[in-house]
């Protein structure tokens, strides 16, 4: 006779683990979540109306075919190196957010920085 045990042990149940989007940006295996929102330090006036955060959406092929690549890499230097060509990089940060580019041109340094660098991994080869 099998003996029921009072206070039985509560069992693990498996559960599935999310995968991840076809097109969340990887690094070294680790899927980083990207949502494409930049908040700023200091409002900008996009399309008539004075904002503290822009919206990136994702870039295409044709994006790049269009605006030009605004990332290089110095492979062949000691140190490899990123390089923002910056006028390409701003009108590729108006078009992805959906501002004009005086919008772009009027952040504050820092946050044109940080914008760039947000976008630099979908510019650069996986390596």
């Amino acid at each position: 006779m099998a003996e029921t045990n009072p206070n039985p042990t509560p069992q693990a149940t498996p559960q599935s683990t999310p995968q991840p989007d076809a097109e969340t940006p990887k690094t070294n295996g680790a899927t980083l979540a990207w949502d494409g929102t930049l908040v700023l330090r200091k409002a900008v006036v996009a399309n008539g109306e004075t904002v503290m955060q822009l919206k990136f959406r994702e870039p295409t092929g044709g994006d790049i075919e269009r605006i030009g690549n605004p990332v290089t890499m110095g492979v062949f230097e000691q140190q490899p190196k990123v390089h923002f060509e910056s006028a390409i990089m701003t009108q590729m940060m108006a078009h992805l957010a959906g501002v004009p580019p005086s919008t772009i041109r009027s952040m504050h340094p820092r946050d044109w920085t940080t914008g760039a660098w947000m976008l630099v991994n979908f510019f650069i080869p996986d390596l």
